[in-house]
């Protein structure tokens, strides 16, 4: 038993240098422990950041579908056209021609109505009801509307549709209308005239494609980059957590209390710093 402050100092002395190997494994694992968080939560945003990626692609690529169905229209009407102008056609050969563009007009709208996951891309913020009426007027408005990941990179899934296909007199909708009407009426001057706009038309259908095509390509890249680093965060989680974490709490606990014992037989020790004990 130590019965001299010296005796106490020595024997303070002993017990800190017993504990300290224990001590430095203890703050070792408690660190590893604080690293798996951190490394958990990245992975938590990370693999957040997949699944929208993940979603988002899927969706533009619906898209880019429904765009490539209006091109389509696009390059039978310019067909249409060429032969409805080149003078060789009866009135009523016009109007029969007439008559399917009518039919590509309908295709053109039912791809600026196109719903993914029971919203409609082509209409600005109005994602609730069809942007076009069956006339091609446009209901929608000017909004767009985008996904965003983690890193402040964005993915926009929305389009004012007036900007993609026009309206009943303006843009796609607009030219395959002039033709329509200029075929109907026989007007041989008028088909030809709507060339021009049609091939502004499918240039408009292949910027916008573009457009999505490299937001796809972006997306594709946050899924694969994505992928690998929640491998690579669980191979480190999985190195950093090989401790039991009831046992580190309770270390920390004990190492607390050893704490407070020695900080108060050094105040009773004439408040001698604990520094000059443990050293």
């Amino acid at each position: 038993m130590a019965d001299t402050p010296a005796e106490v100092i020595d024997f303070l002395r002993e017990m800190a240098a017993k504990a300290k190997p224990f001590a430095e494994r203890d703050w070792v694992e408690l660190k590893a422990f604080a690293q798996s968080e951190l490394l958990s939560q990245q992975q938590v945003v990370v693999t957040n950041d997949v699944a929208i990626a993940g979603s988002a692609q899927a969706q533009l690529n619906s898209m880019d579908g429904a765009l490539s169905a209006t091109g389509d229209a696009l390059t039978t009407a310019i067909q249409d056209a060429t032969e409805g102008a080149n003078g060789t056609l009866t009135a009523a050969q016009m109007v029969s021609i007439g008559q399917a563009v009518g039919g590509l007009i309908n295709q053109v709208i039912s791809a600026a109505n196109f719903q993914y996951g029971g919203a409609y891309v082509f209409g600005g913020n109005q994602v609730q009801a069809p942007p076009y009426d069956v006339a091609g007027n446009y209901l929608g408005d000017s909004g767009s509307n985008s996904a965003h990941l983690s890193d402040g990179s964005s993915l926009q899934l929305a389009y004012n549709g007036q900007a993609v296909f026009g309206d009943a007199a303006t843009g796609v909708i607009g030219a395959l209308t002039a033709l329509q009407s200029a075929l109907n009426g026989g007007n041989q001057a008028g088909v030809a005239a709507t060339l021009t706009q049609l091939q502004a038309g499918l240039s408009q259908i292949a910027q916008v494609r573009s457009q999505l095509g490299a937001a796809s390509n972006l997306a594709a890249a946050e899924v694969n980059n994505g992928n690998n680093s929640i491998i690579n965060l669980t191979t480190s989680i999985s190195n950093t957590t090989n401790l039991d974490i009831a046992r580190a709490a309770a270390q920390l606990q004990e190492l607390n209390l050893q704490e407070q014992a020695l900080v108060s037989l050094g105040t009773d020790l004439g408040k001698m710093p604990l520094i000059n004990i443990v050293a």
